[in-house]
């Protein structure tokens, strides 16, 4: 299986975290998103990382997509639970961090498209729900115990936000929670980097 990502890509993150969590080999193929490839193109209309190329050619997009159908290819360290609120529960987690990286994702672009006269109150009220996200991490910590796709999601976010905005690094319990997941070998080999 070949995936299209970029090593900077916090939703990229979690499918190889994931492969390499369940001894899944991926065939990875880094984009260039300015000038993307015929490979991605074809495989995915909007030309969007990450996106999945089974063996029979087929595709699979976008992550949380991607992350079922590996979790379901083998029982080894199952990323997400077969039992229905737990499952409802990890997803419920990965769909919030998601939209936490699209606020990371927002505030980066609105300094990078304009950076002499940048949105101020746009960019002001996304650093702002971010911060209020960490609140919330925070005070559900037990939820994000379990080595997951929760936590994945979670820390690929954080991760994404202290490479594209290090002002808004973490703090106190979830900074710790935050190096504790970092610390294993699957998320230390998918460190986004430019």
């Amino acid at each position: 299986m070949k995936l299209l990502y970029t090593k900077r890509s916090p939703y990229a993150r979690k499918p190889r975290v994931i492969a390499l969590e369940k001894g899944i080999h991926l065939e990875l193929i880094d984009e260039d998103l300015a000038k993307k490839s015929q490979l991605l193109l074809d495989a995915n209309p909007l030309g969007k990382v990450p996106t999945l190329i089974l063996e029979d050619g087929s595709t699979v997009y976008d992550s949380p997509v991607i992350c079922q159908y590996l979790d379901a290819l083998n029982d080894k360290n199952g990323m997400i639970p077969k039992d229905a609120k737990a499952r409802l529960n990890v997803l419920k987690w990965e769909a919030f961090a998601d939209d936490l990286v699209t606020a990371a994702i927002n505030t980066y672009m609105e300094k990078i498209r304009h950076p002499e006269n940048f949105h101020k109150d746009f960019v002001a009220g996304q650093e702002k729900n971010i911060l209020k996200s960490y609140q919330f991490i925070e005070s559900h910590l037990a939820e994000l115990k379990t080595f997951n796709l929760a936590s994945v999601a979670v820390a690929s976010a954080i991760g994404y936000i202290h490479f594209r905005l290090p002002h808004l690094k973490v703090q106190g319990k979830l900074s710790q929670w935050f190096d504790e997941i970092s610390a294993r070998p699957s998320m230390q080999q998918t460190v986004p980097v430019v």
